[in-house]
């Protein structure tokens, strides 16, 4: 009887181990954040208007990015009035947590739907700070200082301006939403939430190696915005995201070429 279940359950075994190693590929290179809002692996989605940058590979479909000023659950003009410069900031953080197809490389231990610690450029947190500190909050952690009823999250203290809640864009970033953010001071090692992060969609991936001069200009423009200096080649950062990104083309041309269907 072994002889003759030995070919067959070798074969399942081999099967099974193909999948796993599947499966691992596509769950370290090319995998989202779980949860209901985010699908199971980024793919291109043609309509996502405010967060059009991530179009190419995104995490997110439509439907869900329909209303961004309902922030995971939490409407951020609890006290109303908040300006247009301040709200695209927040549709920025929104766009990339909700889309973004690296943000699964700071999953939290915690809170399986959350990030933690995801390195944000102290320029950008100071430029949103700046771009909101004379609008108005009544909350200074939005994972814990809510009251909630019916209709959401409601103010749990009177509204202030953010420049009276947040002493300065480190404290802004690394406080609004608990632990997700740290804010990093060497422009190497951090994210703009831009275009000109490595790996943060499809269409911007090849930047690093691309001898097309619009491509580059595009690059220069959003660095100057935030006050980064290039690329830096030589990056923990860029040395990480692009590592993950040349895994998953590898493993992604090896499975459509095998004629899998897939």
């Amino acid at each position: 009887m072994s002889s003759g279940f030995g070919g067959p359950v070798w074969l399942m075994g081999t099967a099974w181990a193909l999948v796993v190693l599947w499966a691992g590929a596509l769950g370290i290179e090319d995998r989202c954040l779980p949860g209901g809002k985010h699908k199971a692996s980024p793919g291109p989605e043609e309509h996502l208007d405010t967060c059009n940058l991530y179009r190419e590979n995104a995490c997110c479909s439509p439907d869900v990015i329909q209303d961004l000023s309902k922030a995971n659950d939490i409407y951020w003009n609890r006290c109303e009035g908040l300006s247009r410069r301040c709200e695209e900031y927040f549709q920025q953080v929104e766009c990339f947590y909700r889309c973004s197809p690296i943000a699964a490389q700071w999953p939290h231990p915690q809170r399986p739907t959350a990030v933690l610690a995801v390195p944000l450029c102290q320029n950008f947190c100071d430029q949103w700070y700046d771009a909101c500190k004379e609008d108005l909050t009544c909350a200074r952690n939005w994972l814990t200082d809510w009251h909630w009823g019916p209709d959401g999250n409601n103010c749990s203290q009177k509204c202030i301006s953010y420049g009276q809640m947040y002493m300065d864009g480190k404290e802004l970033c690394e406080t609004i939403w608990d632990d997700s953010f740290t804010v990093s001071t060497d422009p190497c090692e951090c994210l703009t939430l831009t275009a000109s992060d490595p790996g943060i969609s499809a269409s911007h991936s090849h930047y690093e190696d691309s001898d097309s001069t619009e491509d580059l200009e595009t690059i220069k423009v959003d660095s100057r915005r935030v006050g980064r200096k290039g690329l830096c080649p030589g990056s923990l950062l860029l040395q990480r995201l692009k590592k993950n990104l040349q895994k998953r083309s590898v493993f992604m041309e090896d499975v459509e070429g095998s004629g899998s269907g897939f």
